[in-house]
């Protein structure tokens, strides 16, 4: 049997490319807990690179998003210190388009305001919007690790954002 140059780098590359994935993937994102809330991190006057809600979970009360109605620049314009804001349609188109991700639930609020989370089962992420009464959405809290089937609901619980099932 006779092996070409082509068979035999292509299988080089192949034996050196599976272990170095393997590793990559291996790879984990730990954070430190919190000392406070990422909303309380908000009204005291966040002090930080990027966004305060950013990888750093939900401790938000249910019913309690009026940090979020307090923005007021959204889009590009906005700071990288405060939550991103922005108009609903082109929130929801960038998380489509970036994300894979569609609508899973929504729950009214009152008042026009509602919650709702959109998930990828391609992507394996989640993110939470909340929608204020003026028409701007915002991202309250976002994750990895969305499966078919998960029960929205019962994350948005666990995020603090509604009451638990």
């Amino acid at each position: 049997m006779h092996a070409s140059k082509t068979s035999i780098l292509t299988a080089g590359i192949v034996a050196l490319t599976i272990p170095a994935t393997i590793a990559i993937a291996k790879v984990t994102n730990e954070v430190a807990p919190l000392e406070q809330s990422p909303r309380q991190i908000m009204l005291n006057g966040y002090e930080g690179d990027g966004r305060p809600m950013d990888d750093i979970g939900s401790n938000i009360p249910y019913g309690d998003l009026s940090a979020f109605d307090k923005i007021t620049t959204i889009g590009e314009a906005q700071s990288p210190d405060v939550p991103y804001c922005d108009e609903r349609a082109a929130l929801l188109k960038t998380l489509d388009h970036d994300f894979a991700e569609s609508p899973r639930v929504k729950k009214a609020l009152g008042d026009n305001r509602s919650v709702e989370l959109w998930a990828s089962s391609v992507m394996g992420t989640w993110t939470a919007v909340y929608t204020r009464a003026d028409g701007v959405s915002c991202v309250v809290s976002s994750g990895m690790g969305w499966e078919q089937g998960d029960n929205p609901v019962a994350l948005l619980g666990r995020e603090g954002i509604l009451p638990a099932t």
